[in-house]
């Protein structure tokens, strides 16, 4: 839901900061049960999301004498496979809440894409793991490549989409990340340029959508012992140049990973399809009628598209930024002897996420509907 799901504002009245700080003391137990089965509420992943990691990495290695991909390290092919598999993730997520809202008749008070998008951000941040995090950082990564494309292409901003735009959308991956851990995250909101009021209201957002999400799915959890709905899922054939997008993703599992955690969180009214196949348009949709969530390969290679026309350009740019602020800090005279260094391993960082970086640009990557 919405960070306006209770119709409070946020604000000095005391009664929003008596709801935030209500859900401050019991959104333990609510982002507990976000996205784990209802019969308990293990922090544990199950097999299915620990291997996910270890077959990207297959993956990569799988793709070394792949034209485009042979000139890489094997590094720098599993982060692009990463990237690719991170951000298709998450539009499965996305796609997967626009389902649970249709087919559980869940209440929006606000914009269903946003509160889509917030469910894919929540559920990867109660994971918690390391790969996760990389996940959103990938997601975020990718709304910023599409956003400096659509500019660079002279795409016009499509205020009226029900989309946000793209650069909004990056930005409130961060804003929930910052909310939910203050202190872990902030180099990562110092490197965004996020003033102190907006990490503050951050932590309130993050709050209310975790409250929110928790609260309107909690009927539907299922007792303990209840058999789950039957989640298929189907590879199409990859045509052309996606075949090699369509095999990846097969081994990767990405479907029957996001299918097995989906059966044991929610009572699911009927059985439905996760599908990938070639769709000849870049897209990713839910389909009431036929009850399928499709994601669509051209979407991988679009992802890919991305990645690689940006990904180098705006980490050069990021490590010359570094550079310079290298260089004047070792020539600035010390007036106060030397000083303790966060370190770089301990740093989220965003490249080519900087606020100058321009107006925002249109979703583009996928909506809904075709």
């Amino acid at each position: 839901m919405g960070a306006v799901a209770y119709g409070q504002r946020i604000g000095s009245d005391g009664r929003s900061n008596n709801v935030v700080r209500f859900c401050l003391r019991s959104c333990a137990v609510f982002f507990a049960l976000l996205f784990s089965g209802g019969a308990g509420v293990s922090q544990s992943m199950p097999p299915e999301s620990e291997q996910l990691p270890a077959r990207i990495i297959e993956v990569g290695r799988s793709l070394k004498d792949h034209p485009r991909l042979r000139k890489l390290t094997q590094q720098e092919r599993e982060n692009a496979v990463e990237f690719v598999v991170g951000n298709m993730l998450f539009v499965l997520l996305h796609e997967l809440a626009h389902a649970a809202i249709a087919d559980l008749g869940l209440p929006v008070l606000g914009r269903e894409e946003d509160t889509a998008d917030e469910f894919a951000i929540l559920t990867l941040l109660r994971m918690g793991t390391a790969f996760t995090h990389r996940v959103l950082t990938d997601a975020t990564k990718g709304w910023f490549f599409s956003a400096r494309r659509d500019r660079n292409d002279g795409e016009p901003l499509a205020f009226y989409d029900e989309h946000s735009l793209d650069q909004q959308r990056a930005y409130q991956i961060v804003c929930l990340m910052v909310g939910h851990n203050p202190n872990e995250m902030a180099d990562l909101a110092n490197e965004m340029k996020f003033p102190d009021d907006r990490r503050e209201s951050c932590k309130k957002d993050f709050a209310r959508a975790s409250l929110s999400w928790a609260a309107v799915l909690k009927p539907h959890r299922p007792e303990a012992g209840q058999p789950n709905i039957k989640i298929e899922t189907i590879y199409g054939d990859g045509k052309g140049d996606l075949d090699s997008f369509a095999q990846g993703l097969r081994a990767v599992r990405l479907l029957e990973t996001v299918a097995g955690r989906a059966a044991d969180a929610v009572v699911w009214p009927a059985p439905f399809t996760l599908e990938m196949q070639s769709c000849g348009f870049i897209n990713a949709r839910w389909t009431d009628e036929s009850r399928k969530l499709t994601l669509c390969y051209e979407l991988a290679a679009d992802f890919a598209e991305l990645y690689h026309n940006f990904n180098k350009v705006v980490a050069a740019k990021q490590e010359s930024k570094e550079s310079a602020r290298s260089l004047k800090r070792s020539t600035r005279p010390s007036l106060r002897g030397t000083r303790a260094s966060n370190g770089a391993g301990g740093r989220r960082s965003i490249a080519g996420a900087t606020r100058d970086d321009s107006a925002p640009a249109p979703a583009r990557a996928f909506k809904r509907h075709p």
